[in-house]
Order: structure tokens, then sequence, then C-alpha cells
């Protein structure tokens, strides 16, 4: 089989691993009173290097409206808050509470339990293989 013939069936899994994900994802979300994309959101955003809003806008490819209104709904849970890139104030980031990073911590632990459904027959090295490629092919995005 040729690596051509195999792309359709690679893609069809992947398409089918990432809906299921998903479908976890909105699933944990809404046991804390979020929306699926305020989920993905809470989850992006990194404590460390917080996030220029218009990232997410390019991410979702979405207008910058539907991003503050994501916004807006984690700033009310407390969950985040805005604030201006150092070097350019006119930059808006988003960054995360001390609540906000609770949230991040606990839905994480519960996506690792329900993906653990999906996961399970991987290896404990098929498992790292796949974490590492999938963030390398993450930060090649």
């Amino acid at each position: 089989m040729t690596y051509s013939k195999s792309l359709p069936l690679f893609y069809s899994s992947l398409l089918e691993f990432l809906m299921t994900s998903k479908q976890h994802l909105m699933a944990i979300g809404k046991e804390y009173d979020l929306t699926s994309m305020q989920t993905i959101t809470l989850l992006l955003t990194n404590m460390d290097e917080p996030k220029p809003m218009n990232t997410f806008q390019k991410l979702f490819n979405c207008d910058a409206s539907n991003i503050t209104g994501i916004v807006d709904g984690l700033e009310e849970k407390n969950l985040v808050t805005r604030g201006e890139k150092a070097d350019d104030r006119r930059v808006k980031i988003v960054l995360l509470t001390i609540e906000g990073a609770k949230v991040q911590e606990q839905i994480t632990r519960d996506l690792i339990k329900a993906d653990d459904s999906m996961l399970h027959e991987l290896s404990t090295v098929e498992l790292s293989q796949f974490r590492n490629i999938m963030e390398k092919i993450s930060k090649a995005a």
C-alpha cells in the first residue's frame, strides 16, 4: 500500500479521534458551565505565555467579536482577565487567573480520564510517541 492510498484512512481516523475528543471536551466543559469554545480557549491559555486575542481569532477562524464574547464569558466566571502586551499596549492578551488555572487543571485531568478509553490500547512508548508527535505538529501549526 502506498502512502497516498493510506491518506483517506488516516484522515478519517484522525477526524474520528478529534470529533470524539471534542465530544468529551464539550461534556466536560458543560460540567464547569462553559461552552465548548470557552473550554477550548481556557485550555489553550498558558499561564507562562499569554496569547494575544487575535491568536484565538486566527486559530478559530472567526471574527474578533466572537473572541471578545468568549473572553467576556470567561472573565465573568473569573477564569481569565485581559491585559496588554508589554511591548505593544495596543495588543490585548488573555491571562489566566488563579481560579482559571485550577479549572484548567481539573478539566485536563477529566479529559485524560475520558480519553483513556480511546488511548488504552497504546503502550507507554506509543503514548509517549503520540504525545511527542502531536506537540511537534502543534508547534509547526
